[in-house]
């Protein structure tokens, strides 16, 4: 897929990852939760996988 770096976070869980580039591995839509959002599945350096909203992110070229 491709790397977002985590720009604005607004929730606890990605709060920590903040400034921080990870794969996205998966997306979810407004159809796959309850508050209606877009985003992705992100996975860091670390190995954990979090859930970003699209305006929490932006997308990172291959050589950053």
């Amino acid at each position: 897929m491709h790397r977002v770096r985590i720009t604005q976070p607004r929730y606890e869980q990605i709060r920590p990852y903040a400034g921080q580039i990870g794969e996205v591995i998966g997306h979810w839509s407004a159809e796959t939760n309850q508050d209606g959002r877009e985003g992705y599945l992100v996975e860091f350096p670390d190995g954990n996988v979090v859930g970003v909203a699209e305006d929490e992110a932006e997308a990172v070229a291959n050589d950053d």
